[in-house]
């Protein structure tokens, strides 16, 4: 008997056009077709692919829940989102608290959630599109082949490459928050019982092994005029899979099998040599291509937002989920607003921790605040490096472009008032910062009630200064502080140095040489780089587990900072005060996966301790 699939397509933005998989299956938006029509020929099986990549989580915006920060680097004032529970070491409550892992939705918490909402908020969540990701893309390499019999070789390719893609990539994504889990090859019927691997890096060769098929098979650029595939929607391809993008996810996969908690060491530094070699090899393949280039320091906003409307699309850009409708370009930066300038005033909440800052956001010279002379602490914010001052917000920081519009009773808010009393810090009132900072890296200073301008906030799964920071992990552990990729020019050092020279091309912000005395010392400025260049994207609190540092007090606590004003308005009396102090123990580096699933067969345990 035939199976006959339903198709439920969702619509998305590629580029900055809706596409959607209608636009390729000859059927209407929700239909039956047989196997055979499916993959009959190429508009039909991109339409059966397009679903995947509405299944792609936005971590910043997962059902409605806006705030995907579980690491130390932020404090939120909202108790009803999963960051909450993950700081009070509930993360039993994944399933059912909102945030980007949540199984159910609606007021009675009942009903499942849907892969084709429209809303990238009402998507399905990791656990939930992973695993129908993963169904869907062997569906694909089980028939796109052979069934797409009036196809070209291209077209085949661009199918089978998509697929294998989204096959790796989706138990990537599972195998980051919940451990090792089997690879799911084929499409299972009654041989479902499959034993989980003792080893991370069993299910992870497999996962690259599926990266370098999809590599193979993909082009550079869609838009590329010799890839026929991508000429319906040429101008449009923005989110297509790309070999650059299998590349990156491929170094990615393999650094993190190398890291110290998939290898099952107590030793931060308890990387695999031969995992790290790989990884490095494969990501500086990625910074090797001519279509990414790292942006210029001037223009280093267009990374992170737009004002025009568009998706925030750079030459750093490698890999992110699509979908945008409606207000949601203004989701992503209103969090982290101050209440009372902010455009969109329910969503705001989020803030920055002074623990985070002080340790990461070090001074002009190069060097942690701890290391440096230039750090006063009675004048905490001078001779920063420039990084500071370009995403953290600081007590009489210029809040608004025209600051004339900002009359009357309003006049407050012309300039940031985080002293005690000012009209900024109101933690009591469920508005303002809980700790003395703000943060602007996802929009321009005119995005205000004030100003009144848009900001359409992105954040891209994989960009080109992650691939940067990747590398020089990578290759410090594989070979030492000035080795190198074969073919490639830069070592761990240049690598880094190459990001700081963005912001101060003079080189005095480069990696001073008493963080260059050892391996293990190197890596703890790779660390600190990594957490400066990639704050607020959704990477810290995977980071700080994989290196294994989950349980150290130091990425514990979430702290802010208190102090008052001189007549001269001037910051005086600071002291850190504790906001909270994350629960964090040996269980709590992976998250348990639901219970019934740990009962149904002999062979996938529990993670340890839940």
């Amino acid at each position: 008997m035939k199976k006959i699939f339903k198709i439920i397509c969702c619509v998305f933005l590629i580029g900055t056009i809706s596409v959607s998989c209608e636009d390729y299956l000859d059927k209407t938006i929700e239909t039956d077709l047989s196997i055979n029509e499916v993959f009959q020929d190429f508009n039909n099986s991109q339409g059966w692919v397009e679903e995947m990549y509405a299944m792609m989580v936005d971590y910043a915006g997962a059902f409605w829940q806006y705030y995907g920060y579980y690491g130390e680097e932020s404090v939120n004032n909202r108790t009803w989102m999963f960051d909450f529970s993950v700081d009070q070491g509930d993360y039993g409550n994944w399933a059912t608290q909102r945030g980007m892992f949540l199984l159910v939705q609606g007021g009675d918490n009942s009903s499942p959630k849907n892969t084709n909402a429209d809303y990238p908020f009402d998507r399905s969540s990791i656990w939930v599109s992973s695993w129908q990701g993963i169904r869907k893309a062997n569906i694909a390499i089980e028939n796109a082949e052979t069934l797409m019999v009036n196809a070209t070789q291209q077209e085949r390719d661009a199918i089978m490459g998509q697929s294998y893609f989204f096959r790796a990539f989706f138990h990537h994504e599972i195998m980051k928050f919940w451990g090792s889990i089997p690879y799911i090859d084929r499409v299972l019927e009654n041989d479902w019982q499959i034993p989980r691997p003792a080893e991370w890096s069993e299910t992870a060769l497999k996962i690259d092994a599926d990266f370098d098929k999809a590599i193979a098979l993909l082009p550079a650029d869609w838009d590329d005029a010799s890839w026929a595939p991508g000429a319906k929607t040429r101008g449009q391809n923005m989110f297509r899979i790309t070999k650059g993008a299998a590349m990156a996810m491929k170094g990615k996969n393999l650094l993190f099998a190398a890291s110290p908690l998939m290898q099952g060491s107590d030793n931060t530094y308890g990387y695999n040599k031969e995992l790290s070699t790989k990884a490095a090899e494969a990501l500086a393949k990625v910074i090797q291509m001519p279509r990414y280039q790292l942006v210029p320091w001037d223009n280093y906003g267009s990374v992170f937002y737009s004002e025009n409307g568009q998706y925030p699309y750079s030459s750093e850009f490698i890999l992110s989920q699509p979908g945008n409708v409606g207000w949601y370009p203004r989701y992503l930066p209103s969090i982290w607003q101050l209440t009372d300038v902010a455009i969109s005033s329910g969503d705001t909440g989020a803030a920055p921790t002074h623990n985070y800052i002080h340790n990461y956001f070090g001074m002009k010279d190069g060097l942690a605040c701890d290391d440096s002379p230039l750090f006063d602490p009675q004048d905490p914010w001078k001779n920063r490096d420039p990084r500071f001052n370009k995403w953290i917000v600081v007590d009489g920081d210029q809040l608004i472009d025209n600051i004339g519009a900002a009359t009357g009773a309003n006049q407050v808010h012309r300039y940031a008032q985080l002293y005690n009393g000012g009209a900024h810090r109101n933690p009591n009132q469920n508005k303002g910062s809980l700790t003395g900072y703000g943060m602007k890296k996802w929009s321009p200073r005119n995005f205000n009630k004030f100003d009144n301008v848009e900001a359409f906030g992105w954040r891209a799964h994989v960009r080109l200064t992650d691939v940067y920071l990747m590398y020089a992990e990578a290759a410090v552990m594989a070979y030492g502080l000035n080795g190198k990729a074969p073919g490639f020019n830069l070592s761990a050092v240049d690598a880094i140095n190459a990001i700081r020279e963005r912001a101060v091309p003079d080189g005095s912000l480069n990696v001073k040489p008493q963080n260059l005395t050892s391996v293990n010392k190197f890596m703890d400025e790779i660390r600190r780089e990594r957490a400066v260049e990639m704050s607020y994207e959704n990477h810290r609190w995977m980071d700080v587990r994989r290196w294994k540092l989950g349980t150290d007090m130091k990425y514990r606590l979430k702290t802010g900072i208190r102090f008052d004003r001189n007549s001269a308005g001037k910051p005086i009396n600071f002291q850190e005060e504790i906001i909270r102090t994350k629960v964090f123990d040996e269980k709590h580096y992976w998250l348990p996966f639901p219970q019934n699933d740990t009962e149904l067969y002999e062979g996938f345990p529990q993670n340890p301790g839940w």
